[in-house]
């Protein structure tokens, strides 16, 4: 992997993880999002090859095509404006999610274990006095137990991607193997891939436990090792991420992420601008 990091000055990584997750929608999907940088995937791959998505918000909108700009939340107005249907969190946690319905959902996460197990509760160990608390579960837990894959987008940080997680929010692959079937009987398919700012992890075929499948071509394969809080394996058939093309960087900094707030590509242009 060439870990070049001149590409950093057109791109971002986080604009190249939207990118690769973006990847994963195909026409005929039901495909159901969260809020800040899990909105981006879905609404791109609308905005390019798969214009044939049902996309699934929690507070009830289904069908929209956001008007003007990525929606801030679940119930913000550019998602209702439009859309196709107009529910309530019963029906799309409930009769869709745990109803089997979901094709796929984007999830984010504090933690993540080698599992795929996901934290958005808390940090620390003492669960009276956490050292910090997060969002919580919101859906989180409803769609990864009932969606048929679901994927995260997230910083890829040692104390983030972890051998063990402080709580478990929401199951992945619970204690790897057949675990989530066998023992816990969870009817959805668990985590498709966690797509980070330097690598693309996926399970193992047979133990289930994240690899190392893609490698960010700004990063090496020894940047994702140091930055994971256990010993992970490169797949045999690991493999360089391709590249945001130009048409979809056009269409998060002009049609999505205006702002730059989910991606951070307003300040690679700033930086770009003062050090040329």
């Amino acid at each position: 992997m060439k870990g070049d990091k001149e590409i950093l000055r057109k791109v971002t990584p986080m604009e190249t993880a939207a990118c690769a997750a973006s990847h994963y929608c195909e026409n005929g999907m039901t495909v159901f999002v969260g809020v800040g940088l899990s909105l981006l995937p879905a609404q791109l791959a609308q905005k390019t090859k798969s214009p044939d998505i049902a996309i699934v918000y929690e507070g009830g909108s289904i069908g929209a095509t956001p008007a003007g700009r990525v929606p801030w939340g679940i119930d913000d107005t550019v998602i209702q404006v439009n859309a196709e249907c107009e529910t309530d969190v019963i029906t799309t946690l409930g009769c869709m999610a745990q109803g089997g319905r979901v094709d796929l959902t984007y999830l984010g996460a504090a933690q993540c274990d080698r599992f795929g197990n996901l934290n958005t509760t808390l940090r620390g160990t003492d669960f009276t006095r956490p050292a910090a608390r997060v969002s919580g579960s919101g859906g989180a837990h409803d769609l990864a137990v009932g969606s048929k894959r679901f994927l995260v987008i997230m910083n890829h940080r040692a104390d983030r991607i972890v051998d063990k997680i402080d709580y478990r929010t929401s199951p992945g692959f619970c204690e790897g193997g057949k675990s989530r079937w066998d023992v816990w009987r969870l009817p959805g398919g668990g985590p498709a891939a966690i797509i980070t700012d330097l690598a693309v992890l996926k399970p193992n075929p047979v133990t289930f436990e994240l690899e190392i499948a893609e490698i960010h071509p700004f990063a090496t394969l020894e940047e994702v090792k140091k930055n994971t809080g256990y010993r992970i394996k490169p797949s045999p058939d690991l493999k360089e991420t391709a590249l945001p093309t130009e048409d979809e960087i056009r269409i998060i900094r002009e049609d999505l992420d205006m702002t730059g707030d989910f991606t951070g590509w307003k300040k690679l242009v700033k930086n770009r601008e003062e050090k040329p």
